[in-house]
């Protein structure tokens, strides 16, 4: 460690302080020059910083032979390490680029995806089903089904369109149906299968499920593919299932925050005299619904859907009970809305 700054004669040194509270000692002492010398002005703690000769990576040192020393030697073993470094890591010029090609770019280049997401073509999972064919999977379809990646692979063959494929699909999900219908992957390719299968089979699989079909709806995944099923729907024989199966949990489904999707489905897609069931039950539970937060959204809707006798039949029950209604949260919505129908 040097110092500076010490009375002449004295023997004793003072270390410098720097602006940042930290002893250096490179900065000149007060009277070190004399007048004229270009560095005279530089005096006081803070002279390493008035002065780029005193920046740190700059260090000239004017003081101690054995601070110069070690100083100097600090600069030259840097210089030399810049020195050494592998020409690889030059940037080139245009014309060197241009001339070298594509390989010659730098070499941080091919090293900016090394911190990115790792590349999904060469992930054994993901090309697990690669070079796989259907018939290897027979008997393991069901298994299959709940793998993200064979779910994916399934799904592809039913929309390729072969019709062993989608017989050979349907035979093995067909008695696991109802719980593939609540599985985080299953869920989708039930929804394929509804669009790619026969209308046989998608009247097995409607009278299948339709025991499960309220828990199913309640359920995150599983309400997805019960809707996909009601769009699906073209025979009555298919639409008879599925209305005995909700028939008597309407109101429960309403008001459960994946229930009432498959409701409003309903009331989107079948028609005025098969959703009548829907108005039978709104209607005798019309408080319990307009003041729920989900029920009073279906309310409206099931006015929007209505036909001339539905709507009546639903503006009867908003004029007696209106008076609690207007009175609710949500229920003064409904009879806001009855109101704008003029």
């Amino acid at each position: 460690q040097s110092f500076v700054g010490g009375a002449p004669g004295s023997g004793a040194a003072t270390p410098i302080v720097n602006g940042y509270g930290l002893q250096s000692p490179f900065a000149p002492a007060a009277g070190m020059y004399g007048v004229g010398h270009p560095h005279a002005q530089l005096s006081g703690p803070h002279a390493s910083l008035q002065h780029p000769h005193y920046a740190p990576s700059h260090i000239h040192v004017h003081t101690q032979p054995q601070g110069q020393h070690s100083a100097h030697t600090h600069a030259k073993h840097s210089a030399q390490r810049h020195q050494q470094l592998p020409s690889a890591q030059a940037p080139l010029g245009a014309s060197q680029q241009a001339s070298q090609g594509p390989s010659a770019a730098p070499a941080h280049h091919h090293q900016k995806h090394a911190h990115g997401k790792p590349h999904r073509k060469g992930d054994p999972e993901s090309n697990r089903f690669a070079n796989v064919q259907l018939e290897e999977l027979e008997g393991t379809i069901f298994d299959v089904c709940k793998d993200q990646h064979g779910c994916r692979f399934l799904q592809k063959k039913l929309e390729d369109g072969q019709e062993s494929h989608v017989t050979m699909i349907f035979k093995e999900v067909l008695p696991h149906f109802s719980s593939l219908m609540t599985d985080p992957f299953g869920n989708y390719l039930c929804q394929k299968l509804l669009e790619h299968c026969s209308e046989p089979q998608r009247t097995q699989i409607v009278t299948g499920v339709s025991p499960d079909l309220v828990n199913v709806s309640l359920n995150m995944h599983g309400t997805r593919a019960v809707q996909k099923m009601i769009e699906s729907l073209s025979v009555q024989e298919q639409i008879d299932a599925i209305i005995e199966a909700l028939r008597n949990c309407v109101v429960m489904l309403i008001r459960d925050l994946n229930g009432n999707h498959v409701i409003q489905k309903c009331l989107s897609r079948l028609s005025g005299a098969n959703n009548q069931f829907i108005y039978d039950s709104v209607s005798a539970s019309c408080t319990e619904v307009a003041t729920h937060r989900h029920g009073c959204c279906v309310f409206q809707r099931c006015i929007d859907y209505a036909t001339s006798s539905q709507k009546a039949q639903l503006v009867q029950v908003i004029v007696d009970q209106a008076l609690p209604l207007v009175q609710d949260p949500f229920g003064n919505y409904v009879v806001q809305y009855v109101l704008d129908l003029n």
